[in-house]
């Protein structure tokens, strides 16, 4: 019980950006479990965001020979040697890592290493085989000094500190829909409490770019009914092939089988209910 509080929370730090307390955390669950590999991997990629790169590269090859085979252990090893400079090495770990998973994260590290190598027209040819949720090849070209950033999203996010959620809109509306503006579209519509609009958005969204698993998330979240968001968790979970990094995203999903078991009990559906309740028992037991 202690070991999955201290993943959630070390997640939950994760996602805010902490990176001195993410350690803190993931320390704290290293002396209940000496080798956890998220607990590894997440210490690791704070010490990357910190700047301390060797400390990082260290407890990642630490892990590597724990879990060979674990993408995201290969993945924060390949940001780690891009940032060294190290792009071959990089490359190396994507392609290991793709072996085992194949997600955004990784294919966006592949590109970037081809980038650095001098490897663009095969950078690009990678790049339109796959689909990664708010990147642009343009982008890969920036992250890798080729070409200027026009600072439209660097400002829209100085915009979400400042709490200009309007000043955000504007901006969205005044430029090229692409799935980066919707997210800061949507972001915004949110903070302000446009919840209808928000929906409408997030619809019109998934019909453009029906594999961006957080845009099914964040229409589950938003979901009038339960079926409606069971459905978008659901699909946003197949996308992903996995649940072990959503542990959050998994809590508000089990929490939507409980109330939707709780209205086909009401209505004597028993079957159904059956079926809900092996779906949560399912979740809980493989997570």
């Amino acid at each position: 019980m202690l070991k999955e509080k201290l993943l959630d929370q070390i997640e939950y730090i994760y996602n805010i950006g902490d990176y001195e307390r993410l350690i803190e955390r993931c320390d704290e669950l290293l002396k209940i479990d000496r080798d956890n590999p998220a607990a590894l991997n997440y210490k690791a990629i704070a010490l990357y965001y910190l700047g301390r790169y060797d400390e990082s590269l260290k407890l990642l090859d630490y892990n590597l020979k724990l879990h060979p085979t674990n993408p995201y252990v290969l993945n924060n090893r390949a940001l780690v040697y891009i940032a060294l400079g190290q792009y071959q090495n990089a490359l190396d770990c994507c392609e290991e890592g793709l072996k085992y998973k194949d997600f955004d994260w990784m294919q966006k590290n592949k590109i970037e290493a081809l980038i650095h190598l001098g490897r663009r027209d095969e950078a690009y040819e990678f790049y339109k085989s796959v689909d990664i949720p708010f990147y642009t090849f343009e982008e890969a070209l920036e992250n890798c000094g080729i070409i200027q950033k026009d600072g439209i999203f660097e400002k829209m996010e100085l915009l979400l500190g400042e709490r200009k959620f309007e000043e955000v809109l504007k901006i969205c509306n005044e430029h090229e829909e692409s799935e980066r503006i919707l997210e800061f579209k949507l972001v915004s519509l949110h903070c302000l409490e446009r919840y209808d609009e928000e929906l409408e958005c997030v619809n019109g969204a998934l019909e453009k770019y029906p594999n961006n698993y957080e845009f099914h998330f964040i229409r589950a979240r938003i979901s009038r009914t339960p079926d409606a968001a069971i459905e978008s968790y659901e699909r946003a979970f197949e996308i992903l092939q996995s649940t072990s990094n959503h542990r959050l995203r998994l809590k508000e999903y089990i929490k939507c089988l409980k109330i939707k078991a709780h209205e086909l009990i009401a209505a004597s559906e028993y079957e159904d209910a059956i079926r809900t309740c092996e779906k949560i028992l399912k979740y809980k037991t493989n997570n």
